[in-house]
């Protein structure tokens, strides 16, 4: 399995589109956002005409699921796998910002994929089969956030508030840390 670190959000999705291209391989797409990026499904759930109007980079995948507008400091994981060999995949990073959290003393919920702190959502994964039996599990852990420009690009009615790992003093490396030691079960 190939794993690919970037900051760059042009590179992480040509990484994971690589991952089930005509060439596909499994891969592990680990991207440390340094900007504001959208990533969208083909769902209307976002203004990505405002998302451009912005400057922010706009991604519409093949997915069915809604948008995560992504912030500085955030981390996003995309494991790409041939057929479902590793369903674990984003439970386990949901069970480690889970126990981040507690140890932060934060109250916390899981509410079906994904993880509340003190009520409001900070992580959440979702998983997809392409036609061709490719798996992608993508997980999305929320560092930082601005909730009004969530509410400027978000079209769909928010369910869940948004939060931030870093109000408990968690940041992207404290996740990937803690889910090291599962990724070389992963390869």
């Amino acid at each position: 399995m190939r794993i690919y670190k970037t900051t760059d959000p042009a590179e992480a999705v040509a990484f994971a589109a690589g991952c089930i291209g005509p060439e596909g391989h499994e891969g592990l797409d680990i991207f440390f956002n340094t900007g504001v990026f959208l990533q969208t499904g083909v769902t209307n759930t976002s203004d990505r005409d405002a998302a451009r109007e912005l400057g922010i980079p706009v991604w519409q995948a093949e997915h069915l699921g809604g948008s995560i507008v992504c912030f500085p400091g955030d981390l996003s994981l995309c494991l790409t796998t041939w057929g479902n060999r590793l369903p674990d995949f984003g439970e386990a990073c949901m069970e480690a910002a889970e126990g981040l959290l507690r140890e932060a003393g934060a109250a916390v919920a899981r509410d079906s994929n994904d993880v509340l702190a003190d009520g409001k959502k900070v992580a959440s994964w979702a998983r997809a089969t392409t036609r061709d039996g490719w798996v992608q599990t993508v997980v999305h852990f929320s560092v930082n956030t601005d909730l009004e420009l969530i509410r400027h690009i978000c079209t769909k009615p928010m369910k869940k508030i948004p939060g931030q790992l870093s109000d408990y003093g968690i940041t992207a490396n404290d996740i990937l840390a803690r889910i090291g030691p599962e990724m070389e079960a992963w390869k």
